[in-house]
């Protein structure tokens, strides 16, 4: 699903339009005055699709951009600055995933989610908390599998509509996982937050349900967007 276009500045424009729609997402806010977590900004529904539609590192740019003024125009906490790159790790993520490029994508993953793991502060946090992240390795996992042994059908048109669920839904787990690596890993929960131990705890319980739903609503506008473009625009964007 990569936008094919016949010259540099029909290319740059669609850019332009996929990074000013990322601005305007970023600085509306889903909670007015609640501006820190996954649920800081609508930009979490469409960062996947940039990266399957502009490409990995296109789209990554993309939503950095996007992001950053953003962010600028509905300014947060300093903090949130390096959150924000949790987006644009989901964005290449879904490209690269979209285009049967699992490998990359499970090294990242995997070091992220092993950092979590030999923290010891996790050791001390329910899994249920980011029992999401641990289905989205499963899928990476079993992904990288079937795209080594040659049975994924490339170019298969048929395929579409699931590739745009999985690329999707590990793109959103992938910017979920950088900022769990960056709040426990990193030690943000109490540098930048003063949070104790049993303050994440009770967060970790409410994580279990709020980042499935984020994803969730994501899997659901980007595969319809994505279809939409296929059907409406078939010939200058290429979804197979």
């Amino acid at each position: 699903m990569e936008i094919s276009i016949d010259t540099k500045s029909q290319f740059v424009a669609f850019v332009a339009i996929f990074t000013a729609l990322a601005v305007v997402l970023d600085s509306i806010p889903i909670v007015p005055g609640f501006y820190s977590g996954v649920w800081d900004s609508w930009l979490f529904l469409i960062s996947p699709l940039l990266g399957i539609l502009l490409g990995p590192v296109v789209g990554a740019v993309s939503t950095l951009l996007g992001s950053f003024i953003g962010h600028l125009i509905y300014f947060r906490d300093p903090f949130e600055l390096i959150f924000m790159f949790g987006a644009q790790l989901g964005a290449f993520s879904a490209g690269m995933v979209y285009r049967y490029q699992w490998k990359p994508v499970l090294v990242m993953y995997s070091g992220l989610l092993l950092g979590y793991f030999l923290t010891p502060v996790s050791w001390q946090l329910s899994l249920w908390g980011i029992w999401d992240v641990v289905v989205g390795f499963i899928v990476i996992l079993v992904g990288s599998l079937f795209t080594r042994s040659g049975r994924w059908p490339l170019n298969d048109t048929q395929t579409v509509g699931l590739r745009l669920i999985l690329a999707t839904i590990i793109g959103l787990e992938t910017d979920i996982l950088l900022r769990i690596f960056i709040l426990v890993p990193c030690q943000a929960y109490w540098i930048f937050y003063g949070f104790t131990v049993e303050q994440l705890q009770i967060l970790w319980l409410g994580a279990g349900f709020i980042t499935p739903l984020k994803v969730l609503m994501a899997t659901l506008v980007g595969t319809s967007i994505g279809l939409y473009l296929k059907k409406v625009f078939g010939k200058t964007i290429q979804l197979d």
